[in-house]
């Protein structure tokens, strides 16, 4: 964290060792610990409160992007939907405009079929 090698180390203990004493040399060492460990709680929480508001901004961002789509979508349906729409709305034909229906012909395999139809023949004793 704060980049001290071990020599360094050594040094800052002796220093503090003959300037603070001996005696209060524990309770000091305990008091900092305890609010190194704070300290690291304290921006463990911070990193969090950051990623989870991060989170939130990103939720909130692709909802605004669903509701978009959503709404593009909605609109091209609108548009694919007016030609059918306008066809409901066609009136009916009346009986005098609704064209009589022409006979059907025959096709020239069915007449075909009607000229050579094979007659059984009988059996002959």
């Amino acid at each position: 964290m704060f980049n001290i090698a071990f020599p360094e180390l050594v040094v800052i203990v002796l220093v503090s060792l003959i300037v603070i004493g001996p005696d209060k040399l524990p309770k000091v060492a305990h008091t900092l610990g305890v609010m190194m460990g704070r300290m690291q709680r304290f921006m463990s929480s911070v990193k969090n409160d950051i990623d989870q508001e991060l989170k939130n901004n990103d939720l909130h961002r692709l909802q605004e992007e669903l509701k978009q789509q959503h709404e593009g979508l909605n609109e091209e349906l609108r548009k694919g939907m007016q030609p059918v729409a306008e066809v409901i709305r066609r009136p009916e034909p009346t009986v005098s405009e609704t064209p009589e229906p022409v006979p059907a012909q025959p096709t020239d395999i069915e007449t075909e079929q009607q000229k050579t139809t094979v007659k059984p023949q009988g059996i002959s004793t």
